[in-house]
């Protein structure tokens, strides 16, 4: 049986939320104990900016990163891939825009604000020697029809570039998977780690309120797969909250 460790970490841009205890160089210490502490073979972070990276040093030395940013004129941001490059071999990457031109850096839907994309990363498991497929994502945080629309070439996306024994798909989506379209599991026989009874994966009220306690930040993985264990990380590690997104890590087993 493999088992493996696989997370979403919405790690909050610097860019808008760049004051007190928000401030990155302050978080960044937590984020690494809590990896630390939690172990994930495979990470997909959003919003990841280049400001950010020379303060992940430490985490880079275990980390290899892969994934473009979204080429976007104001607050550029990477919804990259994060594997263990003592267990993992990269086989192939890619970067995608979430809209009618997907190949096309910088494009977007018109009504989304910023362009969306998505990273994926074909994995060879050195330990286990098999190999597989990681997508990443982040969805319009805007208006409910442009969600529907990027999770549409979403699907096509997965289903183009998957390879090998299994798929995991992490994200924030922004929405309940409720109110996605369903082929994006049906589709590509996928299946949803994270139940609603875990509640809202937003530490502000604001948005837990208005998301009706529901989570937004997924883990999807092929419906073989067994679900081992889903922890939502709603604690501080070393004096501060990661970010204003509680990081959900699920084990798996294929």
């Amino acid at each position: 049986m493999s088992v493996y460790k696989c997370m979403s970490m919405n790690m909050l841009t610097d860019g808008l939320y760049n004051y007190g205890d928000s401030r990155f160089k302050c978080r960044v210490e937590a984020i690494h104990e809590m990896l630390r502490q939690t172990k994930p073979d495979v990470i997909g972070v959003q919003e990841l900016t280049d400001a950010m990276k020379p303060y992940m040093y430490d985490i880079l030395k275990k980390y290899q990163l892969a994934g473009e940013s979204r080429d976007s004129m104001f607050n550029d941001e990477y919804s990259a891939v994060l594997f263990r490059n003592d267990r993992f071999t990269l086989l192939d990457q890619g970067t995608f825009w979430l809209s009618s031109t997907p190949k096309k850096k910088g494009s977007k839907l018109p009504l989304s604000q910023f362009p969306r994309i998505v990273t994926y990363v074909h994995l060879y498991d050195k330990t286990e020697q098999k190999d597989f497929t990681f997508f990443n994502t982040h969805l319009d945080h805007n208006l409910k029809p442009v969600r529907i629309r990027q999770a549409e070439i979403l699907i096509d996306l997965i289903e183009k570039y998957q390879k090998g024994s299994f798929t995991v798909v992490t994200g924030d989506f922004n929405a309940p998977l409720k109110d996605l379209p369903a082929d994006l599991i049906q589709k590509n026989h996928l299946k949803d780690t994270v139940d609603p009874s875990i509640g809202s994966t937003l530490r502000g009220k604001i948005g837990t309120f208005f998301q009706k306690n529901l989570p937004i930040d997924h883990i999807l993985v092929s419906d073989h797969m067994k679900l081992i264990e889903l922890q939502k990380l709603d604690q501080k590690y070393a004096g501060y909250y990661p970010s204003d997104h509680y990081p959900l890590v699920a084990t798996v087993s294929d």
